[in-house]
């Protein structure tokens, strides 16, 4: 680029987008959560008395095996299962499995000059931004808990440093299940150069985004921004232009939010416009801070953990309980079977600190979570299931 072309390749200090005001710091803390596409979850339904009667119609065909909304009412601890004795009184259950959603994570990646570009300018250290930033991503694409995920990787600017968006529509690691060396070899053969295309680079991921969701509509996906600056080149050469371009972003972002949520990790002192970015792709704006490497390194890493912990989640609804019985929150139990295992009852936990299961809402649920360790585990073990049973007696953690 020209050095002379934008206000921060000067020694004044005006505007300079890679120095540029950034998100507000925030908290971070590593949610780790995991998925596995292989893991099931058995929603199992026991009334407090009566005859065996399925919720589901097995000629309706959204409720056969792989169809529709993935239950099965064939499956695992069916009809029958439980009870005193099989009389009139008998309490019997029904089940149906449903998968968990897999989660694609199509992430953007800066690569600009001030991740690491000496030549352009000696104050951008690569040590500061591009290793210890590229060390988090491939911790976190390499790390067995990211198991059950899958991930593309793009790069901006591309090596042109383009502006066109079919530059970006594609990525350079396509769609894969997570844990993968890949990602590793790709990013060690990148160094940082060139300007920040940002709207452009964003364009191209909601359309790897839009293409994933019409090729695996039953699975989530989500958008994950890291960049280190504002918009910079593509005719972004003033602060009054780089905000008007994050705008136009913020609007993008916004329009496709309800389908494809975007996230922004941003790098450095503060991106307080790319907060934005954030809000209006409906989710939360990371800060990871820039100065110590090893720091740098672990909140990155720790954002990651974020939001694998927010869109990987194991929230399933209640079914009602058969002939239209009212639902007794206190006789509702949880189990994990491991493959090949008897299942084992899992305690309640209102606050989930630890192992355990709790109401989405505790005055009026509609779904039971599992805490995020239990989550992390029923998602990294292909074929574990889970069964929400409506007991014939409170649970142990209730006090009459």
């Amino acid at each position: 680029m020209n050095p002379g072309s934008f206000a921060s390749r000067s020694a004044t200090p005006a505007f300079n987008p890679r120095r540029a005001p950034r998100l507000p710091a925030l908290a971070l803390r590593g949610g780790l959560v995991t998925a596995a596409l292989g893991a099931l979850v058995a929603i199992s339904t026991l009334p407090a008395c009566g005859k065996d009667e399925s919720l589901f119609d097995p000629s309706d065909p959204a409720n056969r095996d792989g169809g529709g909304t993935g239950f099965d009412p064939n499956g695992d601890g069916g009809g029958g299962g439980g009870g005193d004795g099989g009389g009139p009184g008998a309490c019997a259950s029904t089940t149906a499995a449903a998968a968990l959603t897999p989660v694609n994570l199509v992430v953007m990646f800066d690569q600009s000059g001030s991740m690491g570009d000496t030549t352009e300018d000696p104050t951008y250290d690569p040590a500061q931004r591009w290793i210890p930033v590229g060390a988090a991503m491939k911790a976190f694409f390499t790390d067995p808990s990211s198991a059950g995920m899958n991930a593309s990787l793009s790069f901006f600017a591309v090596a042109t440093n383009s502006c066109a968006v079919a530059d970006y529509a594609a990525a350079e690691v396509p769609i894969r299940a997570l844990p993968s060396a890949t990602f590793s070899q790709v990013l060690d053969a990148h160094t940082p150069k060139g300007d920040t295309p940002t709207r452009s680079a964003v364009t191209g991921a909601i359309l790897q985004g839009q293409a994933l969701l019409q090729a695996r509509p039953n699975e989530k996906t989500v958008i994950v921004l890291v960049t280190d600056g504002e918009p910079f080149g593509c005719g972004v050469t003033s602060q009054n232009e780089a905000a008007q371009e994050v705008q136009r972003v913020v609007a993008d972002v916004a329009a496709v939010k309800a389908t494809l949520p975007t996230y922004v990790i941003g790098v450095g002192p503060s991106v307080a416009a790319l907060d934005a970015v954030a809000t209006a792709g409906g989710t939360t704006g990371f800060h990871v801070q820039v100065g110590t490497p090893t720091q740098t390194t672990q909140q990155l890493l720790a954002a990651m953990g974020q939001i694998r912990g927010s869109v990987a989640q194991c929230d399933f609804d209640i079914p009602a309980p058969p002939d239209g019985r009212a639902l007794d929150l206190d006789k509702v139990n949880v189990e994990i079977a491991p493959p090949g295992k008897a299942p084992s009852t899992v305690a309640y936990s209102k606050d989930c600190a630890g192992p355990g299961w709790r109401f989405d809402d505790p005055v009026s649920p509609k779904k039971v979570q599992l805490c995020p360790a239990t989550c992390a585990d029923v998602r990294a073990t292909a074929g574990g299931k889970v069964n929400v049973v409506f007991a014939c007696v409170a649970r142990p953690d209730v006090v009459r």
